[in-house]
């Protein structure tokens, strides 16, 4: 018990699909409030995680597209002695696409770890750059690819690999994360899109399906009669 309550509040697991937790995350990294305060911006939020990361494009306070690909730090994941007790489908695919070859038990070099994290992150910024898909790109996507063209006005990260790229972590935690980081703060920077911090990084998610709740709620739920309000601690 007292175990448990001394680690209350550090659980950043939410498991709601690609899809919902695309607009969680959205929503907890303050991308959808920014792109409310500033009318026809186009503000993207880019979700960045183990497995998985996930593309929201934000306007005029809503959620108007959305995608995710197979991008995130542990496609390849190393124990403590740097061998490789990870590899993910993507993972070999990026790695393929890097001429390198993958085996548990083995190693990458530095050069090999960047020219993995540099492959993931082309395809990446094919895909947020919303001026159409190679078909290679195309197949590494969860979901539909966006819709929506034209110019993104202000991009922000949020997720773990976040922490990477706005420098607030320095830890590896056994896996491509500040590899990714780095490739994609470059091409962030040679973009000239402005670079926001999200209000939260890796809690973006867990903070967002809070207020995402609330947000649709009160436009979804009818009760009658009103008579039987208030009711309490109904799920």
């Amino acid at each position: 018990g007292d175990l448990f309550s001394s680690e209350a509040g550090k659980f950043v697991a939410v498991s709601a699909g690609d899809n919902l937790e695309t607009t969680m995350a959205a929503y907890g990294s303050g991308a959808v409030n920014r792109s409310e305060k500033a009318p026809g911006t186009t503000v993207m939020n880019v979700d960045m995680g183990g497995g998985t990361t996930k593309i929201a494009i934000c306007r005029d306070g809503k959620v108007i597209d959305l995608t995710a690909i197979d991008v995130g730090a542990r496609l390849v994941a190393f124990d403590k002695d740097e061998k490789i007790v990870r590899i993910e489908e993507a993972g070999k695919r990026f790695a393929g696409e890097a001429g390198i070859e993958l085996a548990l038990g083995g190693s990458l070099s530095e050069d090999q770890r960047k020219a993995m994290a540099e492959c993931m992150a082309a395809r990446l910024f094919e895909v947020m750059k919303l001026e159409g898909l190679s078909k290679e790109t195309k197949s590494l996507l969860r979901l539909d690819p966006p819709t929506v063209t034209g110019a993104v006005d202000a991009v922000s990260f949020s997720g773990g690999v976040s922490e990477f790229i706005y420098g607030y972590a320095k830890t590896n935690f056994g896996d491509l994360g500040p590899y990714l980081a780095a490739a994609i703060r470059a091409r962030v920077d040679a973009w000239g899109v402005k670079l926001h911090e999200p209000v939260e990084g890796i809690r973006a998610t867990v903070i967002g399906a809070s207020q995402y709740t609330i947000q649709v709620s009160g436009a979804t739920i009818f009760v009658s009669p009103e008579e039987i309000l208030p009711q309490r601690n109904v799920p």
